[in-house]
């Protein structure tokens, strides 16, 4: 019994420790993890809205302004190339001076507003405050003036720019037309020396056959006053062998005077030449037969009285022969005399011309030598001319490319200037911004929130106005969006044209409907549907369909990113244009939406798709939270601020514009406080 007793008491007391140790552990809660936090930080808020595009290959570029207006400078000419941010040409921008000023005016009057509600910090303190805001709107002032006259400053060294430019270019121009002018002088020069030099050279070959033809003809007269001396000698050697046989026949013989004379001798034969040569051989073989028959006759031993008459006769006979043969060869002497006169007459003449031909040769030579060291000396000068008219186009070439690198680098730095000046606007409305919050934050609340919440956001509202206006100036000043070559300019200055386009890249709706050249209500000739028109662009397009709602939200001239994930690449772009036309695939209705890319990479190609990102809305170096960290409460938007005790604190906040992950803060915070966006489990509750 006893030991039951113990069992059940030693039991009992077990039963109790483990029902105690279950208490105590139930009620010792596990610690709650910290909450999440977020810090209120300054930078930009964007909101976007996207789609899926693709690439496409424009051949040209319509550009208007973004507002119409009456032209006051066109700073291009048809047929320039201009280069990505080159002004074009503005309009009249007073009345966007004059807004800008009445925005800034505005924006004063409503920063004053709320500096007024926010008073209630000491005297010394609210003063200091009020000096720190008013020195930061001075220097907004000054740097919205600094932008004015960067903007001036880029519109005059544009187009003093410009000038430079087109002078080289003309200078460029009259060199080329005076050096193809000089050229053809010279070649004319060198021309007509040619003419002149065929000319003596044809004149010089006529008088080199004509002295080659008398030279023949006195060769030919020598010859035959050579043929006719020998001849002369023949025949006086024939005329003294006949006179030798006739007096060994004991025939009468002529005269020696008669047979000395024979060369003066006038007289001429009647025989003919050929009868006269025929006789001439015959008396000799006569006598040769004669001499043969004395001798027979000689040597018979009987001798008759017959034949010493036949002897007789026949030395009567031979010593007739002899004498026909001696006057036949008289006459053909006198008859080779007159010949020889007639030769020798020739022979005179012809070398007379042959000296006359050959002076007139030598002229000819010097003429047609002077002609050709005429023309070496023309075809020198076209050289020489050549070369320094090539100089002079290469320095005229040299000065219109400085002239052009001159004109972008100009450009560009007056363009990074108002770049600059803007960005010091940005940073002085920044500053006024923190000089308002420092003074929320140092001076006392005043009980009415609210009233102050609307009067910071119509100041916000007011500074928005001012930067639209701003813009507004800035779009007075049409800007290439891209690189190309102005093709058409569809205005002249002083004329007024409408607007509907972008500074960046503008598209005029209303050429859609009406055909090219014609004249649009209130405007000059758009031609081609754009005040200026660019070809051979640098660049590419982008086309994607946006929905209706985010269609409402995009304007030309907004910017935008390309990401194309099969280049691993991320590109800016700008928005040219939207197409008034929708497009309905599948019972839904999209715009397609046509963006230029600010870079051109060899790698992208037509029809390569892209995931785009239009920026419809973004603020710079304003206070920011992500879009998670507000809770909408009671039409109020609110947070939970995490002290430095580690307690939250519900708070009130005014909104601004809200981003795709952050909304801006317009008050109720300031930069560095902390925002729990995951609450602790139950504890620290918003206290009071």
């Amino acid at each position: 019994m006893m030991r039951t007793r113990l069992m059940q008491g030693v039991l009992g007391f077990t039963a109790l420790t483990l029902l105690v140790g279950s208490f105590k552990v139930m009620e010792s809660k596990p610690k709650p993890p910290p909450p999440t936090t977020v810090t209120v930080t300054r930078g930009v808020v964007l909101a976007s809205v996207n789609a899926t595009g693709n690439v496409t290959v424009e051949d040209q570029l319509a550009l208007d302004f973004p507002t119409g207006g009456k032209v006051t400078d066109i700073f291009v000419k048809e047929g320039q190339r201009v280069v990505t941010g080159q002004p074009m040409a503005t309009i009249d921008d007073l009345n966007a001076r004059d807004k800008l000023n009445s925005a800034q005016a505005d924006y004063r009057s409503a920063q004053d507003k709320v500096n007024q509600l926010l008073e209630g910090a000491p005297p010394g303190q609210q003063g200091l405050n009020n000096a720190n805001i008013g020195n930061a709107q001075a220097g907004l002032g000054k740097a919205l003036d600094t932008v004015g006259r960067a903007q001036d400053t880029l519109k005059t060294g544009a187009a003093a720019r410009q000038n430079d430019v087109n002078n080289a270019q003309s200078t460029l121009t009259n060199a080329q037309a005076a050096a193809a002018q000089h050229t053809k002088d010279l070649q004319l020069d060198i021309d007509q020396v040619t003419q002149r030099l065929g000319e003596h050279t044809a004149q010089l070959n006529v008088h080199q056959a004509k002295f080659e033809f008398d030279s023949q003809q006195a060769d030919s007269a020598r010859a035959a006053e050579v043929a006719t001396l020998q001849r002369i000698d023949a025949e006086r050697a024939t005329l003294a062998a006949i006179e030798d046989r006739m007096r060994q026949k004991g025939c009468n013989t002529p005269s020696s005077s008669s047979s000395s004379n024979t060369s003066g001798s006038t007289t001429n034969t009647t025989a003919s030449a050929a009868s006269t040569k025929a006789n001439a051989s015959s008396p000799l073989r006569l006598s040769a037969a004669a001499a043969k028959s004395t001798s027979t006759s000689s040597s018979t031993t009987t001798s008759t009285s017959k034949s010493n008459n036949n002897n007789k006769n026949n030395n009567s006979a031979e010593c007739r022969n002899l004498a026909d043969q001696h006057a036949q060869v008289q006459n053909d002497l006198a008859h080779d005399n007159d010949v020889l006169s007639t030769v020798r007459s020739d022979r005179t003449r012809y070398e007379g011309y042959v000296r006359d031909d050959n002076e007139t040769l030598i002229s000819d030579h010097q003429t047609v030598d002077q002609d050709q060291r005429d023309l070496d000396d023309a075809k020198n000068a076209l050289k020489a001319g050549q070369i320094s008219d090539q100089k002079t186009i290469l320095d005229a070439q040299t000065s219109l490319t400085q002239a052009l690198d001159n004109q972008k680098k100009g450009d560009l730095a007056d363009q990074q200037a108002v770049a600059s000046a803007r960005n010091d606007v940005n940073t002085a409305q920044a500053q006024v911004g923190q000089q308002v919050a420092a003074k929320t934050a140092d001076e006392e609340r005043p009980k009415n929130n609210s009233e102050v919440a609307a009067a910071q956001a119509d100041a916000a509202n007011k500074l928005t106005v001012v930067a639209d206006a701003q813009k507004a100036l800035d779009d007075t000043t049409l800007i290439a969006p891209t690189d190309g070559t102005v093709a058409v300019i569809g205005g002249r200055i002083g004329e007024d044209v409408p607007g509907g386009g972008s500074n960046r890249g503008g598209f005029d709706a209303s050429a859609l409907s009406r055909p090219p050249n014609a004249q649009a209500s209130g405007s000059v000739s758009s031609r081609a549907g754009g005040f200026i028109t660019l070809t051979d662009l640098g660049t590419n397009e982008v086309k994607a369909r946006f929905s209706e709602a985010d269609t409402a939200k995009i304007q030309p001239g907004q910017p935008a990113k390309v990401e194309f994930e099969s280049l691993s690449q991320q590109l800016t772009a700008r928005v040219i244009r939207l197409d008034a036309i929708e497009t309905v695939v599948a019972n839904v209705v999209t715009y397609t939406v046509t963006l230029l890319l600010d870079k051109k990479l060899d790698a992208i190609k037509p029809g390569m798709t892209g995931n785009v990102d239009v920026i419809t809305a973004q603020k710079q170096n304003v206070l920011r939270l992500p879009v998670t960290a507000i809770n909408p409460r009671n039409g109020r938007a609110t947070v939970q601020v995490l002290g430095k005790d580690g307690k939250t604190e519900t708070r009130d906040v005014t909104t601004g514009l809200k981003g795709d992950d952050d909304i801006e803060i317009t008050s109720g915070l300031n930069e560095g406080d902390k925002v729990v966006v995951t609450p602790a489990g139950g504890a620290g509750r918003a206290q009071g």
